[in-house]
């Protein structure tokens, strides 16, 4: 058997700037605006300068050339060409290095350097290794700027790196850029006797795939590249080399008449474990009425499963990176004790210093600043609030089309009492994602502040509905309590209490609300115990009328009025 061949050349790897985004927002003009890049752009640019395309990976390329010359000046060709497009933005790491060719594929140092440094450029910018710089003449080297050395994911020994483009970030060398976990769901299988069943499974993996590229929580892979598998057998190894995913989603689909069950299963590549499966069972003649279905029910798990998978990878295995500091700190926020959310706090101004224009880590900031106020952990509300709008109004300015910001913007004016602007940034959240439950949660608070108690309920509902275990559902829980308040539902109120305090008991909230539900149903003795055991050893010397002032009403006057008396009744002291 003759092995593989090993020669030196430059790779050049290039890709897509925000590529699962830009196709969750238009996925047609994305698609639209890439092809023209490729046909008109890119590839004629690398055949004119000698170049050879290796690997395409639908948002990137794998280019190699005999001369690094020749590759960095075809860079440069492309990026100025693309400096006026206002959909493509690429970024391009170049390396000389060792390649092996197999299988009309390439391996080696040259190709795994090329795409760290890819990912160390700048959007429209490009970096390349010191090797390849020193090949460079005077005139074009002039033009790059060193950027330090650091030491590169999966890469053993420290790379200096030179950078071209004005915003070219300078690495730390001792922390990492953020790598975001990726999905890829793959293609549903199919198996029985429905005529339309390959159609079903289609749109069953488009309409996972597209709900779940409107969450910022993660990187979910277009349909394209998950479409390379369909009918193939899988190899999860293979594909978190080729494409650096995280998790993978298999499926299929089984139908026997009018009647479908789908099998879900959710691996971590890394460890080939299963993190989650469950089965669903739908109606096979209505395929849209499955696909919702379907999808709604694989989202209620999937996202918080990702979210919970992560939080328990970083906890251990944590690389610096400002991801993996803002999923720790996350880990920690979701607690919800006071000492964790100041610690939370610590780790997502690590991840802001870290990549201080991503919007990475400001969300997050914005939704502790809010469980302080809530809670009362923070200093004087009105100032947490301001700290949580100038935290969320980062995260929007970074993304004004991320759900999860604009729902951390909404429920950074509902706990400083502007209710009007958090019912549009709450509905704005539910327009670009409407299966984040936190933007459901939001939108209820706010529309508790302005009485509308009929429709928060709804939201509240559907928050519930979209994600029974949400990572954020202690917000949801306490705006259901408050509402149960004023429509007199006091049992329920005591119900939804119990359950707040089984999964959050270091959450002051649950026991306010828990010695309110008491005391409104004449059982005095339960809630003075409640008061002097557990509220007040959570918040000594706290008072009926601090109580007021920590939760958010906004200007629901006669909420507050009303939640301040029945604690007073309960026993806390006025």
């Amino acid at each position: 058997m003759t092995s593989p061949s090993r020669k030196l050349a430059a790779i050049l790897s290039a890709d897509v700037v925000g590529y699962s985004r830009l196709m969750g927002q238009d996925e047609v003009r994305t698609l639209s605006a890439l092809r023209s890049l490729r046909k008109e752009t890119f590839e004629p640019v690398i055949v004119a300068h000698r170049g050879t395309v290796v690997k395409r990976m639908g948002d990137g390329w794998l280019v190699e050339f005999a001369s690094v010359v020749d590759a960095v000046r075809c860079a440069l060709n492309v990026q100025k060409k693309l400096a006026d497009e206002d959909v493509i933005k690429l970024r391009v790491g170049i390396h000389i290095g060792d390649i092996v060719h197999e299988d009309e594929d390439i391996y080696g140092d040259g190709v795994n350097i090329a795409s760290r440094l890819q990912e160390q450029a700048a959007p429209g910018g490009i970096a390349i290794s010191a090797f390849a710089h020193d090949s460079l003449d005077g005139v074009v080297r002039s033009g790059f700027q060193s950027l330090g050395a650091s030491k590169l994911k999966n890469i053993s020994q420290e790379i200096e790196i030179f950078g071209w483009g004005e915003t070219a970030p300078a690495p730390d060398p001792i922390t990492k850029p953020s790598d975001r976990s990726s999905v890829m769901v793959l293609p549903f299988s199919v198996s029985g006797g429905a005529v339309d069943g390959e159609l079903m499974a289609e749109g069953l993996t488009d309409a996972v795939i597209t709900a779940l590229s409107r969450f910022s929580w993660f990187l979910t892979l277009p349909r394209n590249t998950s479409n390379r598998y369909r009918n193939k057998s899988v190899d999860i190894n293979e594909i978190r080399r080729d494409h650096h995913v995280s998790y993978v989603l298999e499926s299929s689909l089984r139908t026997s008449g009018a009647r479908a069950r789908i099998s879900a299963e959710l691996l971590d590549t890394r460890t080939g474990k299963s993190v989650w499966s469950d089965r669903f069972d739908g109606n096979a003649e209505d395929p849209f009425e499955l696909e919702d279905k379907i999808t709604r029910s694989i989202l209620s798990e999937l996202t918080s499963r990702i979210i919970g998978a992560e939080t328990q990878r970083v906890k251990t295995g944590g690389d610096g990176s400002a991801w993996d500091l803002m999923m720790q700190g996350r880990g920690l926020l979701w607690r919800i004790s006071e000492d964790d959310i100041n610690a939370a706090q610590s780790l997502f101004h690590r991840a802001i210093e870290l990549e201080p224009g991503s919007g990475l880590g400001q969300a997050d900031l914005a939704w502790s600043y809010g469980y302080q106020g809530f809670c009362g952990w923070g200093g004087r509300f009105e100032d947490v609030g301001r700290k949580a709008i100038i935290a969320s109004e980062k995260a929007i300015a970074a993304d004004p089309t991320d759900a999860y910001a604009l729902a951390a913007g909404s429920g950074a004016r509902c706990f400083t009492g502007d209710s009007a602007y958090g019912i549009t940034l709450a509905r704005r959240a539910i327009k670009y994602n409407y299966n984040l439950a936190a933007a459901h949660t939001v939108l209820a608070l706010a529309l508790f502040q302005t009485a509308d108690y009929e429709e928060a309920l709804e939201h509240v509902g559907e928050a519930f509905a979209l994600s029974p275990n949400d990572p954020l559902k202690s917000i949801t829980l306490a705006v259901r309590g408050i509402i149960f308040l004023m429509t007199g539902q006091h049992e329920e109120m005591q119900d939804n209490a119990q359950v707040l305090i089984r999964d959050f008991p270091g959450m002051p909230t649950g026991w306010r609300h828990l010695a309110s539900s008491y005391a409104l149903l004449g059982q005095s003795v339960a809630a003075l115990n409640v008061v002097d055991e557990k509220i007040l050893s959570l918040l000594p010397g706290h008072t009926a009328s601090e109580a007021g002032r920590t939760v958010p009403f906004g200007d629901n006057k006669a909420a507050r009025d009303r939640f301040v008396e029945a604690l007073v009744r309960a026993g806390l002291p006025t």
